[in-house]
């Protein structure tokens, strides 16, 4: 009896539940496999997108300050060494030990200082000076020197008020000479005012300079960068794409004026939460990586990771094909009959 229980054939019902058993663990099996493959991927992947992208952000931080130095060469080149200056200390700010802006620098700052170095002591000037006016009837000679003495002084805004109230009452004394003072009066005030907070007057400054001469490359840079910055202030915090494109461009030329590629990273971030709030994730995510170039944080990565979240979910994907589409156009054909 005990042989005949030990053979007895298992029944069909239980030998079907146990190969569906072993059927579906396998199936498990494979899906989780699949699963753990699909995630190694997806994370090899996505560190390789991150190396990429983070090599191309050191690639165009690298590019832009040899754009720098090379420009400030140039500056030096030219006599701009406060330009020349302005680069390097942006450039040094991002690569202390860059020896080319260090050596450069040096040479802009000894430059500066014999182009400052009187050839002879100065005389000191009287004081108080006589007015414009003091003299209606005087020296007009004596007020030219005083006017000459406060351009050596480097005193612009003074040397301004003066010769235009000198020229308003002498208007055809040493004219030329006038000129001249008045040209670098409005050319060297508006250079420090267009380089302050005082923007728009300096544009002025220097469209008036142009009108008695030509302008050297340095006021012309600085008037072109003035007027992107002030285009791009019109519609900070308006429009944001739009700042964005002035700022961009501004960034990429000197990146110094008026923390220019700090307002370029204010007004990306913010056109991406403009698009991230209504739910577009997929325009947010460009913005976000672009302004990744200009600054980084966690919070701007956290949004990033958001922003890729949500695309890819609001991305549609096919759909299963479940059956057949019906053909249309057609007629169903009977059968041929045959007669009895």
């Amino acid at each position: 009896m005990e042989d005949q229980d030990q053979h007895q054939p298992v029944p069909d019902g239980e030998r079907s539940s146990w190969s569906f058993t072993r059927i579906a663990g396998l199936l498990l099996i494979i899906v989780a496999s699949l699963i753990v493959l699909y995630l190694t991927v997806g994370f090899i992947a996505w560190q390789s997108g991150e190396n990429i992208r983070s090599e191309r952000e050191e690639t165009l931080q690298s590019e832009q300050i040899s754009r720098q130095v090379t420009l400030a060469q140039d500056d030096i080149s030219q006599g701009s060494y406060n330009l020349a200056l302005r680069r390097l200390a942006w450039v040094l700010e991002h690569d202390p030990n860059n020896e080319d802006a260090l050596a450069l620098r040096h040479q802009a700052e000894a430059a500066l200082k014999t182009a400052l170095t009187p050839d002879a002591p100065a005389t000191p000037a009287p004081s108080p000076e006589p007015s414009p006016t003091s003299g209606a009837n005087g020296d007009q000679a004596q007020e030219l020197q005083r006017m000459q003495r406060l351009e050596r002084q480097n005193n612009w805004q003074e040397l301004l008020d003066s010769t235009l109230a000198f020229q308003r009452q002498y208007p055809d004394y040493e004219r030329l000479k006038t000129d001249g003072l008045l040209y670098n009066a409005y050319l060297n005030q508006g250079l420090a005012q267009v380089q302050g907070d005082q923007i728009e007057i300096g544009i002025y400054h220097l469209a008036q300079a142009e009108n008695l001469g030509d302008l050297s490359q340095e006021a012309l840079d600085y008037w072109l960068w003035a007027e992107l910055y002030l285009q791009g202030i019109a519609y900070y915090g308006v429009n944001w794409g739009a700042a964005a494109s002035f700022f961009r461009d501004l960034c990429l030329a000197a990146p110094f004026y008026q923390g220019a590629c700090d307002k370029l990273y204010d007004s990306l971030v913010a056109q991406g939460d403009q698009f991230s709030n209504a739910l577009e994730w997929c325009p947010a995510i460009e913005y976000y990586r672009e302004a990744r170039q200009y600054g980084r944080n966690q919070a701007l990565d956290d949004k990033l990771s958001q922003a890729i979240q949500g695309c890819a979910e609001a991305t549609p994907t096919p759909a299963p094909i479940t059956g057949t589409l019906p053909v249309t156009g057609t007629e169903s054909i009977d059968p041929p009959t045959t007669g009895e």
